[in-house]
């Protein structure tokens, strides 16, 4: 079996004002992101892990790097920078559902027809490139730990794509800093949720 650990990048400032994150919006770690993933660095046993991937995204990276702390070589992968959200990059998530209420599900979370609204990136091509990197993930790693850094609406896309959920509005957001972790068959790359939205301090990370 793989074990993939995939971890939301810490906060940023437009975490922290409510504001639409994506992929035009590439900020650093704010102090609070610093310190969530160093809270991460020093629960997660980086030992057992093989490899480390990482969004090109400023949030991602950054976080990757204190978690890793030089243990192994940071692997940029450009499918796993966050969904493009348009128009509405940066603005704050409510005055955007305000103003298009029909764009958001019953959690506040972009429906499925939220790019009609703003020529953001779809979430069908979002799962596209992530079940891409998913396929070269198990192709190219055998009974390895791997460590996945990237975003919210990545990691719940990934989670959906890969274990074939079939709206992504059943995938609740990450917290910043969260881990999530599946095994997947190395044969089939078939994949099986172990646990999600874990947040340090934890002793458990890799049980």
């Amino acid at each position: 079996m793989i074990n993939v650990y995939i971890v939301r990048h810490g906060e940023t400032d437009t975490n922290k004002d409510g504001k639409i994150n994506g992929a035009s919006t590439d900020l650093p770690l704010n102090q609070t992101g610093q310190l969530q993933a160093q809270a991460l660095h020093e629960s997660f046993d980086m030992s057992k892990i093989a490899r480390v991937y990482s969004s090109p995204m400023k949030r991602a990276f950054q976080t990757a790097q204190i978690v890793n702390d030089g243990h192994c070589k940071i692997e940029v992968d450009e499918r796993l920078q966050e969904i493009d959200y348009g128009d509405w990059d940066g603005l704050l998530a409510d005055q955007v559902q305000a103003q298009y209420p029909q764009a958001f599900d019953d959690q506040g979370y972009l429906r499925d027809n939220y790019s009609d609204f703003c020529n953001g990136e779809s979430y069908q091509h979002l799962s596209l490139r992530l079940s891409n990197f998913w396929q070269d993930l198990v192709t190219n790693n055998r009974d390895n730990s791997i460590l996945v850094v990237c975003h919210g609406t990545v990691s719940r896309s990934l989670v959906q794509t890969v274990l074939g959920i079939p709206d992504i509005s059943q995938v609740m957001q990450v917290r910043n800093a969260g881990v999530i972790s599946l095994a997947a068959e190395e044969q089939t790359g078939k994949a099986f949720l172990r646990y999600y939205n874990r947040v340090a301090p934890a002793e458990f990370f890799l049980r």
